[in-house]
């Protein structure tokens, strides 16, 4: 009977240990499996965790692609737990969410509750050739740089690389670059690449002018010059008496000549317009036109109690009056009340400077860069452009000298004479030059070199007359100007003439620049009035009555050449459109 209870005893201990076993074990697994399980999902809640949350899905938002995301107005409302539970939902899309245009099924959800919202997709914006989205809650963007050159940046930060050095452009070339002179599309790159470097650029296609029309693509400048120029040189043409000890009236002063006037004081005008053949500005057709002002130089003197005279050096009276070996120096009197001789002498010097050019402008080469030089040591991008031009070029120059003088000679004899030395050189020839344009931000720096070869056709003309006692006509010659050589005498000479420009700018508007520039121009081979005076006379060819005088030697005529510059300053404006 015990060992019948004992053994009922172990049996029955040994149950209850297997059923405790058996219960408990699950427990303790299932308790900790749950401690793991939570502390797993509050991991991937962290790393997955987004701005803006979708609730309807467990796994993590992806984020499609601009090129993927289509418009959209709704979103299909998520079906609650009670209807999904036993079935899959298949969520329809209304874009191309899988690049085979195929559906993507969800999975399943138990326990959720319905969307309280629709989720609007993101539109797609565009700007200058790049896609941008609407940016979700705690995302920084930035604002795109739109067209503006450097110098527009505020507080001087700009760079070579800075959006706002190449903004976009559009118009028929499909590139433009903001210039580098800051003025943004208007001036910048072309179809081919190269810079237009301060060339106005409207981006628009070129329209061809089939009536009448104003051309698309031009420019046009306008400057006021400040020169001065190689004066004309004088002889001496008035005095107070001999230039020399010889008496009477021995070591007189000279009063006019012997020097060079009309050198400085120069006011003119130039002008340069044309029009682009192309829109990329490659091939151009220009004109320009320039002259100085005429100027003056007078001189009057006589009629008080001075003595005024005209210094001469007169050949003597002998067998050989073609010689220059009997020569002395001689004056003829003006105004002498002491020698009973009053009168006047009025000089007159007069100079003209003008020339026009028609040309063929091309383009050759661009570059561009970056500087270190610049405000507060700002990196500062740079462009320039060369180009070459031919043409035809007019240069005229137009001089003259006029003397005019009354004497009375005691009470019953008066001459009246009047005499002129005009020259003229007129020069036409075929033009090259070499231009080069660099600029700077809104500042500009132009070179141009250009050189002339040619012909100049030199025209001399010598005139005098005299009128004794008031009575006409007038005999030929005066006392410079005799028969001798008084005529027009021409001829052409082979000439060159170069030219320097050089000229600053800077930009005001898009369109308009001011510039203060320099030039200098070269003529060589021409003729000017003083040269062509000889002092040298035959007293003999002096009229002294209404009657015809004889022709001599003296004065002779020859052509006497030399070389001429001009140079100074302009001011101006350029527009171009």
């Amino acid at each position: 009977m015990s060992q019948r209870l004992n053994k009922t005893f172990w049996i029955m201990l040994t149950a209850i240990f297997a059923v405790s076993a058996i219960t408990t074990s699950p427990l303790a697994y299932a308790q900790n499996g749950s401690t793991s399980s939570q502390d797993d999902l509050e991991e991937s809640a962290r790393a997955s965790w987004q701005p803006v949350r979708d609730l309807s899905r467990r796994t993590p938002k992806v984020r499609p692609s601009s090129a993927q995301v289509q418009l959209v107005d709704y979103e299909t409302p998520v079906a609650t737990a009670s209807k999904t539970s036993s079935a899959k939902r298949v969520r329809p899309t209304s874009g191309n969410w899988n690049q085979g245009n195929t559906q993507r099924q969800a999975p399943v959800r138990t326990n959720v509750r319905p969307a309280s919202a629709t989720v609007l997709a993101q539109p797609v914006m565009q700007h200058t050739g790049m896609q941008h989205t609407v940016p979700l809650d705690g995302h920084v963007t930035f604002e795109p740089m739109h067209d503006s050159g450097c110098d527009a940046m505020p507080m001087g930060n700009c760079g070579c690389n800075d959006m706002g050095c190449d903004g976009g452009c559009g118009g028929s070339c499909g590139v433009g670059m903001g210039g580098c002179d800051g003025i943004g599309c208007s001036s910048g790159s072309c179809c081919n690449g190269d810079p237009m470097c301060g060339e106005y650029k409207d981006c628009d296609s070129l329209r061809p002018c089939l009536t009448l029309c104003w051309p698309q693509d031009g420019w046009f400048s306008a400057e006021y010059l400040m020169w001065w120029q190689d004066g004309v040189d004088l002889p001496p043409l008035a005095s107070t008496g001999r230039l020399s000890d010889r008496t009477p009236l021995e070591n007189g002063s000279i009063l006019y000549g012997n020097n060079s006037v009309l050198d400085d004081d120069l006011d003119g005008y130039r002008f340069d317009g044309g029009f682009w053949f192309d829109n990329c500005h490659t091939w151009g057709i220009g004109a320009g036109f320039f002259q100085l002002d005429r100027s003056y130089d007078r001189f009057s003197g006589g009629n008080d109690n001075s003595t005024l005279v005209r210094p001469i050096i007169t050949v003597l009276e002998d067998d050989n009056a073609g010689s220059l070996d009997d020569l002395t120096e001689g004056v003829a009197l003006v105004n002498d009340p002491t020698r009973e001789h009053v009168g006047d002498l009025n000089i007159t010097v007069d100079s003209q400077l003008s020339g026009w050019d028609l040309y063929l402008r091309h383009f050759t080469k661009a570059n561009s860069g970056c500087t270190g030089v610049g405000p507060c040591c700002c990196p500062t991008p740079w462009c320039s452009r060369s180009e070459h031009r031919i043409g035809f070029r007019q240069v005229e120059l137009d001089e003259g000298i006029g003397i005019n003088s009354s004497v009375l000679v005691g009470s019953s004899l008066s001459f009246a004479l009047d005499e002129s030395f005009r020259t003229n050189n007129q020069f036409n020839g075929i033009d090259v030059g070499w231009y080069h344009t660099r600029t700077m931000n809104y500042w500009s720096f132009d070179l141009g070199l250009r050189i002339a070869a040619g012909n100049t056709r030199q025209r001399v003309r010598i005139d005098g007359s005299t009128v004794v006692n008031q009575t006409a006509p007038a005999v030929q010659g005066g006392l410079l100007a005799l028969n001798s050589n008084i005529g027009t005498y021409e001829r052409d000479e082979f000439s060159v003439l170069p030219e320097l420009n050089m000229k600053l700018g800077y930009q005001l508007t898009d369109q308009l620049k001011a510039t203060f520039g320099y030039t200098f121009l070269y003529w060589s081979n021409v003729v000017r009035p003083g040269d062509q005076i000889e002092r040298i006379i035959d007293q003999d060819q002096v009229p002294n009555s209404n009657a015809d005088t004889p022709t001599g030697v003296f004065p002779r005529f020859a052509f006497d050449n030399t070389d001429y510059w001009a140079q100074g300053l302009n001011f101006g404006l350029d527009y171009r459109w």
